[in-house]
């Protein structure tokens, strides 16, 4: 039966895009009809699959179009096993106007997107309720994590009253009579472990099975075959107490379990609280006043004693001081911040007193961005993870499967009671929960790790692929040189004064953000500049400006040329020898050669310099100690290029390349099959970020930095480079190691219990701890050390 379904569609500005869309509805497979209204901006179609909307939108957003959903990021309680997320899963996938569904196991957390009507979200939410679990929107929807493990009071209760029943089995003199074994053992079956039993109702209602459902059936078993044996008179050995020692020691497991994934996510959870509540914004009077960091505005003013944490990205206004950005940034040591100086939310403010102009509302600040960022990363799914949540729905069916087929052996062989002991065995040793641990754990704590050292992953793919680089192509400026390059020398062909020729050239590069351009501003010592009338950028190659206001004599000039030579020669100035052995010079220093021109001549030939950034060159060289060719992509001049090359040990570079020329070089590299890293300053190198199978931008937290990149790097530090991939490749062999011990513990466990060789409430007690390893293992990531030196690669 074909379903209807409205949703809002951006992008719809004509009637032809009306047409355009309406021909993507009909070749898309499943659509049976659809309609689009221009006046709602709104799209109807009708489709007998539920399923249509991702692929959907897949084909609108490659024209253009955008269907606007709404991503939320909640809490889930109930959340048990692999099980759970894969029912989770599909029952909110078989709904309409849901999109992405993601559910982490480790953070009990759901991360879906749906359209913005309210039936929607309504049906989702109840959804939610009907499959047994309950559902907590987050305060803020980027805040999401795992919730601290309290000591909850059933835990204490069954191991209270299960420790009576486990000390004849300790002490053999000792016994206890089964009227008391049964006293103490009832409260633990039927009331410490009633949330076992309604997750297995639950279950069962849905026609499927959980890791609750094995539990239930093994505690229930042992109890139940317990009764039987003391109402018959049997009374000489009662399983009483492993019933109630298998709940009280899950109980436990989920407890370690969920304080291990606390602090697996912790690193995450400490950016959430690290933002204050509340700020001392400044009146019209200059007076504070305490505000809610929500109600601060753009250009508002706000007071920063010392000690605080800064409410709010902005720029200092007023005073002085040592700011730590170390939980931002990474950076260790505090930074001199005066007058003019960027600060970023969350840093902490040292001995002085700050006036700070806002420059970004709370939820536009870098610290909300980098939250947002991670825990989008963390929602998402390895690839791997997809067969294992098969693996895990089908795990409880053969389980008891294989429980019931344990049974018939051991009942053939003649051993009925061993035989259900055996059952009860393998249903409480086997452990879907390790399963579905194994990679959301090691991925949460090794992307909140990166966080911590200023190393943001923007999804699992980044991640995934980082730890399969073999090449990384480094951009010049910026990534290996500081990127602050300065005037130091000046080679004036025309009749202009030198400050006068300086203060044309600073005017005309006033809408460039290349580093040239900084260079020429600050190096007009703060003389008024002259209004643009018209700017043009060529990337690779220069800039082509006009002024306005320029007073008449001899400032008079027309359009103003500034860029490397090639530029020059096209707009069809002829250089010189003399002027071509002057540029020679500077470059065979090492310098960038600037030339400046009008449309009649020459004018003048500028030389900046630009030095290494300090650990460039141990960077290089812990590059090459992980195996990975390292190659450096330039524009500037073939002399510059090799001069820096040298220095910092890259055998393999290439100069004077524009941006198509950086792409080219990464396609021929990929059609290699080669896995290629591109690390560039995130404004400039968009083409080659965007292609390369992983692209690093070196932003310092920049808005570009942020939005650009695969892997965004908070601090402009090439050895962040090398502890982005490294952290990617533990973090994958962190993953493949529990992957490992959570197969390998069901492949050995469940024949050894159904050999009978277990007591079930040893494999109870088994069953606990291999979730508590895996999440353990994983949050070994939490205290990883990034390499220092080329010794510790």
């Amino acid at each position: 039966m074909s379903a209807s379904l409205v949703f809002p569609l951006q992008g719809l500005r004509c009637a032809g895009c009306v047409r355009k869309v309406e021909g993507i509805l009909a070749e898309q497979a499943g659509v049976e009809e659809g309609s689009v209204n221009l006046a709602l901006n709104q799209v109807r179609i009708r489709s007998p699959q539920i399923s249509v909307l991702p692929a959907l939108r897949q084909a609108l957003s490659a024209q253009g179009f955008e269907i606007p959903f709404e991503h939320h990021i909640w809490q889930i309680t109930g959340l048990n096993c692999a099980s759970c997320v894969t029912k989770l899963e599909s029952a909110l996938n078989q709904l309409s106007g849901v999109d992405k569904v993601s559910v982490n196991l480790a953070l009990n957390q759901l991360s879906i997107d749906i359209l913005p009507e309210a039936q929607h979200l309504s049906a989702v939410k109840q959804t939610i309720i009907d499959c047994g679990f309950a559902v907590q929107q987050a305060q803020n929807e980027v805040q999401g994590h795992a919730q601290q493990a309290v000591i909850p009071w059933r835990l204490l209760f069954s191991l209270l009253l299960s420790l009576p029943l486990l000390l004849p089995m300790l002490l053999s003199s000792l016994t206890l009579a089964p009227l008391w074994q049964w006293l103490l053992a009832t409260p633990v079956q039927f009331y410490i472990a009633l949330p076992f039993y309604r997750g297995a109702w639950l279950a069962l209602k849905r026609g499927s099975s959980s890791m609750d459902t094995l539990v239930v059936m093994g505690t229930s078993t042992a109890y139940g075959y317990s009764v039987y044996l003391w109402q018959s008179g049997q009374t000489g050995h009662l399983y009483f107490e492993a019933a109630a020692v298998i709940i009280s020691l899950i109980l436990l497991g989920k407890y370690l379990e969920q304080r291990a994934k606390y602090q697996a996510a912790s690193n995450i959870a400490e950016l959430v609280n690290l933002s204050p509540q509340q700020a001392l914004r400044l009146n019209e009077q200059g007076i504070a006043e305490q505000v809610s960091v929500e109600s601060l505005k753009v250009a508002d003013i706000i007071l920063v004693k010392p000690g605080e944490v800064l409410a709010a990205d902005g720029d200092v206004l007023w005073g002085s001081s040592e700011v730590s950005e170390a939980v931002i940034t990474g950076e260790s040591l505090p930074l001199k911040k005066q007058v003019g100086d960027r600060v970023l939310a969350g840093s902490i403010n040292g001995s002085g007193l700050l006036k700070v102009t806002v420059s970004a509302e709370n939820r536009d600040s870098t610290l909300s961005k980098i939250i947002q960022l991670v825990s989008e990363a963390q929602s998402g799914k390895a690839p791997i993870q997809s067969l294992v949540d098969k693996i895990s729905h089908y795990f409880v069916p053969a389980i008891l499967l294989v429980a019931l087929t344990t049974l018939l052996v051991w009942s053939l062989l003649g051993q009925p009671a061993q035989g259900l002991l055996a059952a009860v065995s393998v249903l409480v040793i086997a452990c879907p929960c390790a399963l579905g641990l194994a990679t959301p754990t090691a991925l949460v704590a090794g992307t909140g790790r990166g966080a911590k050292l200023g190393i943001l992953y923007r999804n699992i793919q980044a991640l995934e692929l980082s730890h399969k680089v073999d090449q990384v192509l480094l951009d010049k400026t910026g990534t290996l040189s500081e990127g602050q390059p300065k005037l130091v020398n000046r080679h004036n062909f025309s009749e202009l004064a030198d400050s006068d020729l300086l203060r044309l050239c600073a005017s005309a590069q006033q809408g460039s953000q290349h580093p040239l351009a900084a260079a020429m501003i600050a190096a007009a010592d703060s003389q008024q500049l002259f209004a643009l009338d018209y700017f043009n950028s060529y990337p690779g190659l220069g800039i082509e400006a006009q002024l306005l206001q320029l007073p008449q004599g001899e400032l008079l000039v027309d359009r103003l040329y500034l860029g490397n030579q090639r530029f020059i020669e096209q707009q069809g100035i002829v250089l010189g020898q003399a002027q071509l052995d002057i540029a020679e010079q500077c470059l065979q220093q090492g310098l960038t050669v600037v030339y400046v021109a009008n449309q009649q001549r020459l004018l003048a030939a500028l030389a900046f310099a630009d030095v290494p950034r300090p650990s460039a060159k141990l960077a290089v060289a812990m590059l090459k100690r992980l195996k990975l060719k390292v190659s450096m992509l330039s524009g500037d001049a073939p002399q510059v290029s090799r001069s820096l090359a040298c220095d910092l040990g890259i055998n393999d570079w290439h100069a004077g390349l524009l941006p198509e020329q950086k792409l080219a070089q990464i396609k021929q590299r990929q059609a290699q099959q080669a896995t290629v890293m591109m690390v560039g300053d995130g404004v400039n190198d968009a083409p080659a970020l965007a292609q390369a199978d992983v692209g690093i931008a070196m932003g310092g937290g920049s808005d570009i930095a942020l939005n650009s990149a695969d892997v965004v790097l908070m601090r402009d530090d090439p050895l962040l480079i090398v502890q982005a991939i490294a952290l990617a490749r533990q973090t994958w062999r962190i993953l493949k190691q529990n992957l490992f011990w959570a197969f390998i513990y069901n492949l050995l466990g469940v024949p050894i219990a159904a050999m009978g060789w277990l007591n079930p409430a040893f494999a109870g007690g088994a069953m606990a701890l291999s979730s508590v390893c895996v999440v353990g293992n994983a949050l070994r990531l939490k205290y990883w050390h990034a390499p220092q030196g080329e010794t510790d690669v």
